[in-house]
């Protein structure tokens, strides 16, 4: 899943990986006394945004995989959930209120994805991602309460083995697995996300800010021709709130 905003982060280093090659073009007249924005400085920032970004590239392929997998899962769950109530409708014995109790959960879990439909974020938002996870386990909650109403009646007893109770235990058992695979793929990849805006976005020391300090640097040498400084000027560098 790529994003606009990974874009932007892409276009940064190039800019910044630019950016240090024109300053280096320089030669002596670039001799800033700020160690941030010295040659040497600029390149150990580029080369440690590099390795951010390819750790994320490694860490994210498991985490989609872990979140599609809870995707099919949790959309099967709906249309399970579907099968159930009619067939303890259809169950003999079984009262209206009992039904009614049962509807109250399909609705819960109809209702939500409607109003809230469950989709997996951007990866690059990791309070989208926690609301998302929230959302997840709140269907999950709802199932497991399908399932407490349905086993509590000894007459519900369907034929079809996906619909009896050791089954749905199980199916339940299979959507709480697959929601600790995507909260252990989110860990790694988390980690690596926040390591990256930390070297690209963090005051003073992030890239963006010493790329626009290196910038003003350049444009106070008066040995570096404003035919040269131009060639710099014109380099964008975009920030994200963090």
């Amino acid at each position: 899943m790529s994003s606009t905003s990974e874009t932007g982060h892409a276009v940064n280093l190039v800019n910044f990986q630019s950016l240090v090659s024109r300053c280096a073009g320089y030669g002596l007249r670039y001799n800033p006394t700020n160690s941030r924005i010295q040659v040497a400085s600029m390149e150990t920032i580029g080369d440690n945004v590099v390795n951010a970004i390819q750790n994320i590239a490694i860490t994210k392929p498991a985490w989609d995989n872990a979140i599609n997998i809870r995707q099919t899962i949790f959309a099967d769950m709906v249309k399970l959930s579907t099968r159930v109530i009619n067939a303890f409708d259809a169950t003999e014995n079984v009262t209206e209120k009992q039904v009614d109790d049962a509807r109250t959960i399909i609705r819960k879990i109809r209702g939500e994805r409607k109003s809230k439909k469950i989709v997996d974020p951007s990866p690059d938002d990791p309070v989208q991602i926690s609301a998302s996870q929230r959302s997840f386990a709140n269907q999950m909650l709802h199932f497991t309460e399908l399932i407490g109403i349905v086993s509590a009646e000894p007459s519900y007893l369907p034929n079809e083995t996906e619909l009896q109770v050791a089954q749905l235990q199980a199916f339940q058992q299979s959507m709480g697995n697959s929601f600790d695979a995507v909260n252990t793929a989110q860990n790694p990849y988390l980690a690596a996300l926040a390591t990256r805006n930390n070297l690209m976005y963090a005051s003073t020391t992030g890239l963006v800010d010493v790329a626009l300090e290196a910038k003003k640097y350049v444009k106070s040498v008066s040995s570096i021709s404003k035919e040269e400084y131009n060639q710099i000027s014109g380099i964008k560098f975009s920030r994200k709130k963090l």
